[in-house]
């Protein structure tokens, strides 16, 4: 009995030693048969999918092996696959850019465009683009003139501070925002999506010097025009995000005032003070504005008063001549009526 149980436990163990060494043989094949198909499918990936001819099969699977490793230390990395010889990501710093809208007050146009304009040049910044408006319009703050310009400007944005502080010393601000876009990640991820067309680049050159039919140049070179192609792509990005991020963009909005709006609540008696004040400044703009009207408009005013003296004169003599043709009237009866009296009495004192 205890022999029996013996042999079952050596069979047990047999056994289990047996499916260990099965399944080891079957993973290191399995594990062959994964790198060969690597090696086999790496080029027309390569290549764009397109398969090369026998002649270059031997150095395209060097390439191909080559390209698996780098893109398994990539994986290992951090997703991407550089090569051996591309170097690493070296800036770190953050990618930032910053907009900035600011609206301002001036009392003297001319001298304030003047100054923005040598000012941003003294800072190494352009402008970009003006609109100067010469209107008129009439509001209780603004000037009779009212005119306004606004700006885009593109500031160094090491000197984006200073300039915003000249601004605010010389005019004054009635609003400020600003806004900022981190972009470093996507500026990370084209500058690896780069490097890894880069490193394609350099493969596709090296199975190009090898390859020996007419039809492996054709389709290596069509290969390699798509991916010079995103290069290019990815170069512009990368200029245009070094642009904004170099040179902050600000929105300027400049107003002509005859008085600068407030930008804080005043007491009371300030308040009164400054009403009174505002008051005087009113009557005296009316009159001002009046003799200015009055002036301006003599001509009409001297027509209008002929006009207006050759109609009374003619209505007056109108009725002087009605009065005059009344009187006469009157005058005639009277006679007429003093006849009739006459006769009669004459008449009376014949019949006596």
């Amino acid at each position: 009995m205890r022999k029996n149980v013996v042999k079952k436990k050596l069979c047990v163990v047999f056994t289990c030693v047996t499916l260990l060494i099965v399944a080891a043989v079957g993973c290191g094949g399995a594990s062959d048969t994964s790198s060969a198909e690597t090696a086999e499918y790496a080029v027309p990936q390569a290549v764009g999918g397109k398969a090369l001819s026998k002649s270059a099969d031997l150095n395209v699977a060097e390439d191909a092996d080559n390209m698996s490793e780098a893109a398994v230390e990539g994986e290992a990395g951090g997703g991407e696959a550089p090569s051996e010889n591309a170097e690493p990501v070296t800036d770190t710093s953050r990618k930032l850019i910053t907009t900035m809208r600011i609206g301002a007050e001036t009392e003297n146009f001319d001298d304030a465009i003047s100054t923005i304009e040598a000012k941003v040049g003294e800072l190494g910044g352009y402008i970009e683009s003006s609109d100067v408006y010469n209107g008129s319009n009439s509001n209780k703050n603004h000037s009779s003139s009212n005119r306004r310009a606004s700006f885009v400007i593109r500031i160094p944005a090491d000197n984006l501070g200073g300039f915003v502080d000249s601004l605010s010393d010389a005019y004054n601000i009635t609003n400020k925002t600003t806004s900022v876009e981190d972009v470093t990640l996507q500026y990370v991820d084209i500058e690896s999506k780069k490097k890894a067309l880069l490193t394609e680049e350099e493969s596709l050159l090296s199975i190009l010097e090898s390859a020996e039919t007419v039809e492996d140049i054709i389709t290596v070179q069509d290969r390699l025009s798509q991916v010079r192609y995103e290069l290019e792509n990815m170069e512009s990005q990368l200029r245009a995000y070094d642009n904004q991020v170099d040179y902050s963009t600000v929105y300027l909005d400049l107003d002509e005032v005859a008085k600068y709006t407030p930008v804080e609540e005043k007491g009371a008696f300030a308040r009164m003070g400054e009403g009174f004040v505002e008051s005087l400044k009113s009557v005296c703009n009316g009159i001002k504005e009046f003799i200015i009207w009055f002036v301006i408009h003599i001509p009409q005013l001297l027509f209008l008063a002929i006009f207006v003296a050759v109609i009374w004169i003619s209505c007056k003599k109108i009725k002087e001549k009605k009065a005059s043709g009344v009187t006469n009237n009157a005058g005639i009866k009277s006679e007429a009526k003093e006849e009739k009296t006459t006769l009669e009495k004459t008449e009376g004192k014949d019949g006596k």
